[in-house]
């Protein structure tokens, strides 16, 4: 199926960062700072931490207005002052850290190369920890999705754990989302299931072609109101696309100073066809741990009024920056990956909202009580 969304995936910072290439960093030019006095007689953290609040006002799509970057160089003098004393790289990298302030965005984080190996041992071993044995429906079993047919109960559960499959990841090994989906449905429309809970508390993201698979399925594509996105051009993203510098300098020349460059709405492929539409009733769950992608797939839900969402409160925002651009502090090694673009949920009156509340709020902790109150709920 043709991507139909303008939406590029997104992933978990701490994933970018286990699995790129370093060489895929771009090092920060310091070419405009060699006049700079406090640049050039600091240590290598204050040179950095110079380099880090530049990039940061000049690319996250937070700082386009001026008076938001007038409070973040206000605070540069405190930032210098405790890197003059800055004992390692570690402590470096939470000085920066803290400068990100309110932010809000996850895909907007830094990490030093010392601790890159020990993130990803600790990812590997939480994902274990995480796989639960038990013989609850909602337990995590570690794979990417599968669904369960519960003929008796009326219902079809799909656990969502990942926005992968095998032509994300280029591992035929692996399943294909959109054969599942085409294979579930059908099989739904055989028994006559005519309920679905779709379970996402374990999905931090990946590749939101899954999510859009998904929601045409449960709504014509043509009802079905998307996120709109806007660009921060940069001198960081015209380090990855020269293009970028051109259009930059077109874009402000036009008087559009301290603007994002909105987006054009994504067109619909020649080769897509509607799939059949599922009109029973869908429920999904989200936790504190649903994000990135899958918080999309929430946000639109919700503004669409797909179906009922459950569980917890998200960690996410359903206006939310994204697009992540991997970048390295050239004096440090320090590698961080910083977010290029905005997007707006399509309901305005809750645009800037922190959170995704749950339409009905469950304590997702204790599996079996869990699925006995979303059966309850599917059959109201």
């Amino acid at each position: 199926m043709k991507r139909i969304l303008i939406i590029t995936a997104t992933i978990l910072y701490c994933a970018v960062m286990i699995a790129q290439d370093i060489s895929q960093f771009k090092a920060l030019n310091d070419s405009a700072f060699q006049t700079n006095v406090a640049y050039t007689s600091g240590n290598k953290y204050q040179r950095d931490a110079i380099l880090f609040v530049d990039m940061l006002a000049d690319t996250h799509p937070y700082y386009i207005t001026k008076a938001r970057r007038e409070v973040l160089f206000a605070g540069q003098d405190a930032l210098l002052k405790a890197c003059a004393t800055c004992p390692n790289d570690s402590v470096f990298a939470e000085l920066l850290i803290n400068t990100l302030g309110d932010l809000h965005d996850k895909h907007t984080d830094v990490i030093d190369l010392g601790q890159l190996e020990a993130k990803k041992l600790a990812a590997q071993q939480k994902a274990k920890q995480n796989i639960d044995n038990g013989n609850e429906m909602m337990s995590y079993k570690g794979d990417l999705f599968h669904y369960t047919l519960v003929p008796e109960q009326g219902v079809c559960y799909l656990q969502f754990n990942q926005c992968m499959d095998a032509r994300v990841a280029r591992n035929e090994s692996l399943p294909r989302w959109d054969t599942m989906l085409d294979e579930m449905f059908g099989k739904m429309k055989e028994q006559g299931i005519k309920s679905l809970v779709v379970d996402a508390q374990y999905n931090n993201g990946g590749s939101s072609m899954l999510c859009d698979e998904l929601l045409v399925r449960l709504c014509p594509l043509e009802n079905i109101k998307m996120l709109s996105s806007s660009m921060r051009f940069s001198n960081l993203m015209a380090s990855f696309n020269p293009r970028i510098a051109v259009a930059k300098q077109t874009w402000e020349s036009d008087g559009h100073i301290d603007e994002l460059y909105p987006i054009p709405a994504g067109k619909v492929g020649t080769g897509f066809v509607q799939p059949e539409v599922f009109d029973g009733k869908v429920v999904f769950v989200q936790s504190e741990k649903t994000y990135s992608s899958a918080g999309i797939l929430m946000t639109l839900v919700r503004d669409n009024g797909i179906g009922k969402i459950v569980g917890t409160e998200s960690s996410f925002s359903p206006s939310h920056y994204g697009e992540i651009l991997p970048y390295r502090l050239p004096n440090t090694g320090i590698l961080g990956t910083i977010s290029c673009k905005y997007f707006a949920r399509p309901d305005v009156d809750h645009l800037n909202d922190k959170s995704l509340v749950p339409d009905v709020t469950i304590d997702l902790s204790n599996k079996a009580q869990a699925w006995d109150q979303i059966l309850s709920i599917v059959k109201q």
